[in-house]
């Protein structure tokens, strides 16, 4: 097994019940929050300007600048034999190279009985100040949009999914698109300045249940 890889598998076995990384991610851990980040009218910049700055924001609040961070980047495989290096993402991390990239297969993620269901991931461990993360979550809130940036080479963010892992304290971080994103980790005192410094923020149809788990 690839060193990135196994040290993702272990991670998850230690700490996520072995669970998969995918989304709807909140509900991989028995400790996680979902966030609304749409505000305003949709479409305009005030709209993407709020959304991404609120991705922002709580990233930052959920990760320090020198934490351990896996990037873990999904892409349905179509005929590539990987992801190319010249892709969005990869711009967004400072001095990466390609040999610091490590690429796998990941098969039924999603459909667990569709052997049609075949990914492509990439690997990449930074620490969290050498990923432009703003750029990241512009590109995400953009990918349905078409707008820019976020446009590379090949197209749009499309359906890659960015997920950010904090090794360092067991969380995992996965903004899906314009409308929220989900937060989880294996303990929830990680998570207790987050829920309460932007409890505004939650999503209300899982209010309720947040709430019950952070009360205690």
């Amino acid at each position: 097994m690839h060193p990135l890889k196994k040290e993702v598998s272990d991670f998850m076995s230690a700490h996520f019940n072995n669970s998969k990384i995918r989304s709807p991610l909140f509900f991989n851990s028995r400790y996680g929050l979902r966030f609304d980040l749409q505000c305003g009218e949709i479409g305009t910049d005030e709209y993407f300007h709020t959304a991404v700055l609120g991705a922002q924001q709580l990233f930052e609040e959920a990760f320090s600048e020198k934490d351990s961070v896996m990037l873990y980047l999904v892409d349905f495989k179509w005929k590539r034999r990987k992801l190319r290096f010249s892709n969005y993402c990869f711009k967004q991390i400072e001095r990466l190279t390609e040999d610091e990239i490590e690429y796998h297969i990941v098969r039924g993620l999603y459909e667990s009985e569709n052997n049609l269901d075949i990914r492509n991931v990439a690997l990449i461990k930074v620490l969290r100040n050498s990923i432009n993360h703003i750029g990241v979550f512009t590109a995400i809130a953009n990918k349905d949009f078409s707008r820019q940036p976020g446009l590379d080479k090949y197209g749009f963010l499309g359906s890659k999914e960015v997920y950010f892992i904090n090794l360092d304290k067991q969380i995992i971080f996965h903004m899906y698109d314009d409308r929220g994103l989900d937060i989880i980790a294996s303990n929830i005192e990680v998570l207790k300045s987050v829920y309460f410094k932007f409890n505004h923020l939650l999503l209300e149809v899982n209010r309720n249940e947040i709430d019950k788990n952070f009360s205690h």
